[in-house]
């Protein structure tokens, strides 16, 4: 077998048990900052993480947890207000785990309100459908198209009221390499001229959100991911001694992959190094990409359920395939 795909056999048991462990722990009450904190320990405690060698498996990006009309990139940074989660409110978690770089990226989601039911059981229904429509050779664009499709003039009825279903225009699934969450080629949610192919060997996760909005991407502060530019070596020159040492930490201990904020405060004494200011200025400088949260209209609602996938000669492997979606 393959090592990477052994690699990648290893992650996804760990993150369908960490979903496992999830959905006993999740309550109403609890905060964001608390769900965040379980689910990041009990990657790293199964996962057997080592501090030492933190590039050889653990979490693979910080953990999503958006909220409503929030669709992606939002974890909590440290020092700001606690967000509680109520039974009104739609939640997904979008968290992800590395073996050896190789990535597992799968999301759900869930609510405590009977009343979108019928909403997230459709949005489960897409992903699957999406998932049914890889394999070699597959058209990326044409998955788009049919994804489009098989939304198109849906509608959901929500506290007595007829909602058409839309798509998160600007979102779309992606293919994953090691170390590199997007590795390039992208999987469009919607009808866009994409004449890219999906080859034998490739990972890929397929990940539609569906949304009681408009679909358009509200981009907002305050700003949590971050990830290390590939052309970072071209702006270096420009770097201040403080942000120099940043910058080798984070080489160190992250890389390519995907890391928060939050985390930084775990490590790093802020007391000797004023955190918020340098992730600013590497953005800035261009040394590290920042990847905001992302909305759509307030008063809607997004879900997002999503699976790692292995393209393989004669159809594919669903890597994230569990008992729950």
């Amino acid at each position: 077998m393959d090592k990477s795909l052994l690699n990648a056999i290893k992650g996804a048991k760990i993150h369908i048990k960490v979903g496992e462990n999830v959905r006993e722990y999740i309550k109403p009450g609890l905060s964001l900052h608390d769900i965040a904190f379980f689910i990041e320990n009990d990657i790293k405690n199964n996962i057997l993480f080592d501090s030492n060698n933190p590039l050889d498996k653990g979490i693979g990006f910080p953990t999503g947890l958006s909220i409503n009309n929030l669709a992606a990139h939002y974890t909590p940074n440290k020092n700001e207000k606690e967000i509680i989660l109520k039974e009104t409110d739609i939640l997904k978690i979008d968290y992800g785990v590395h073996y050896q770089g190789v990535i597992i990226d799968s999301a759900f989601t869930i609510s405590f309100n009977p009343k979108y039911n019928e909403f997230i059981e459709f949005s489960k229904k897409l992903t699957n459908y999406a998932v049914s429509l890889c394999g070699v050779d597959v058209v990326l664009g044409d998955i788009g198209k049919d994804i489009e499709e098989y939304v198109k003039s849906k509608n959901i009825e929500i506290d007595g009221k007829l909602n058409e279903i839309n798509i998160m225009r600007d979102l779309s699934g992606h293919n994953i390499k090691p170390y590199y969450i997007h590795a390039g080629k992208a999987v469009p949610n919607i009808n866009i001229y994409y004449p890219i192919r999906m080859q034998e060997n490739e990972f890929y996760a397929i990940e539609p959100f569906i949304t009681t909005g408009l679909g358009k991407s509200i981009y907002k502060e305050p700003n949590s991911h971050y990830m290390l530019n590939d052309k970072y070596d071209k702006y270096e020159l420009n770097l201040l001694e403080n942000e120099k040492i940043f910058l080798e930490y984070i080489k160190k201990t992250y890389s390519t992959l995907p890391f928060c904020q939050r985390w930084l405060f775990e490590i790093i004494d802020p007391t000797i190094y004023c955190i918020n200011d340098i992730l600013k200025s590497l953005s800035k400088k261009k040394i590290l990409n920042e990847y905001p949260p992302i909305y759509d209209i307030e008063g809607s609602i997004i879900s997002q359920f999503e699976h790692t996938i292995y393209i393989k000669e004669n159809g594919i492997i669903n890597l994230t395939k569990n008992k729950y979606y």
